[in-house]
């Protein structure tokens, strides 16, 4: 459960596991559904705002998954998304409102349709499908927002001994949160010829993991990148009973590509670690990402709110972001199992002196089993002349049956 409830709060949860590698688990035996209900209540506050929000959304995610024979399977999957008793919020359609915002439009759309073979090294897959690529980072189903995130495309993994895994995407589109019924066609999808490579080989300590990114955007050509990086993760229990050292070092750098009207080489960096028990640990790192003055890291495939804020007060700007964050976490009982976090983060840009703001994040999620949970998540995020102060409560009931396939 902890790993699914940091996801979770970090952005990146449910469905979005789907994306992962062909050989992350065994592959079904059996043709299963899958049900997905949440209803998630927003509080928005907003000093740039005259009025609070309210958001009322609720999501209903159905999949069937076809084990068919001899490693061949098929899954379908589509997503209803509602707001409800009134819209007191922005949700992106670019309505004039007095209301803070929350981009999750009401929507219908079809979120899966693939074909898979799995063999013992080998595994294909086509269609539309999520695609996570390590921590969601560069690419992502978004799973925060309430219409998640797919590509259309295949996908090709091959393991050519233990511990080694290689894999391809060719992505020709994106079906991007805004929904499938969202007013600008230009932002519901954009064309993509992408081609993306990645590599993983397990260490004796950690596991190593190359990639290359090479993504053409024929809707919105400022999203045309390439991007090129090494990213090292592991845990380790120090000592017999010691704590366990959890961490990430990535480093990368991204570069305009094909039909890209800019022309830059900015870099990236992720340090972050973790060290302590089950009830109590303790996180904190940075995340670099490099701006020129005209442009910044670009990260318009990945998730948002899990890396810069629970708020996503402010867009990247063209001068770099640089974060760095310090956390505790842990688990208690409450009557049920309890998975508790806070986290506080400082933000300024990579070039020059200014400040842009500081932000905690607390959440606690409860596990009430039977497939239910609930979810309290808060966000404060201070300027500091940067912007406008704004606050952000969340309350997420989440009903859950079955498993979505990897």
């Amino acid at each position: 459960m902890k790993q699914w409830w940091w996801r979770s709060c970090m952005g990146v949860a449910g469905s979005s596991m789907a994306g992962m590698s062909a050989f992350a688990a065994e592959v079904p035996q059996e043709s299963a559904p899958y049900i997905e209900a949440r209803y998630r209540y927003s509080n928005l506050h907003s000093d740039g705002k005259p009025r609070r929000g309210h958001a009322n959304t609720a999501r209903l995610q159905l999949g069937y998954h076809w084990a068919i024979d001899d490693g061949w399977s098929a899954y379908g999957e589509g997503i209803q998304t509602w707001s409800l008793f009134g819209r007191q919020y922005d949700d992106g359609s670019a309505r004039i409102t007095p209301y803070p915002t929350e981009a999750d439009p009401s929507s219908t759309g079809i979120t899966n349709a693939w074909v898979n073979y799995a063999g013992d090294d080998l595994a294909v897959r086509a269609g539309r499908q999520y695609v996570l690529l390590d921590n969601g980072r560069f690419f992502s189903s978004n799973g925060w927002r309430q219409n998640l995130q797919s590509f259309d495309g295949a996908r090709v993994s091959w393991r050519p001994a233990d511990g080694t895994v290689l894999s391809y995407y060719w992505l020709g589109r994106v079906n991007r949160t805004v929904g499938a019924d969202f007013h600008d066609r230009d932002q519901r999808r954009w064309k993509l010829d992408a081609h993306l490579l990645h590599a993983e080989q397990a260490l004796p300590v950690g596991k190593l993991t190359g990639y290359g990114y090479f993504v053409r955007n024929d809707t919105a050509s400022t999203n045309s990148v390439k991007t090129l990086g090494l990213r090292y993760t592991g845990s380790e229990t120090l000592g017999q009973r010691g704590p366990v050292l959890a961490w990430t070092a990535e480093w990368a750098r991204q570069y305009d590509y094909a039909n890209n009207p800019s022309d830059f080489s900015l870099g990236y960096h992720l340090v972050d670690a973790t060290i302590g028990y089950a009830p109590l640990s303790v996180r904190f790192g940075e995340e670099k990402l490099g701006g020129n003055g005209r442009n910044a890291v670009n990260v318009a495939y990945g998730a948002a709110r899990a890396f810069n804020g629970w708020v996503v007060a402010f867009r990247i700007p063209n001068s770099g972001l640089s974060e760095r964050f310090v956390g505790l976490q842990g688990a208690v009982d409450v009557g049920r199992p309890a998975m508790w976090q806070v986290t506080y983060r400082h933000f300024r840009p990579v070039q020059g002196r200014a400040m842009l703001g500081d932000e905690v994040d607390i959440g606690l999620l409860v596990d009430l089993g039977r497939g239910f949970s609930v979810d309290l998540q808060y966000g404060d995020y201070r300027a500091h002349r940067h912007g406008v102060d704004e606050r952000k409560f969340w309350l997420i009931g989440e009903y859950r049956y079955g498993k979505p396939p990897k």
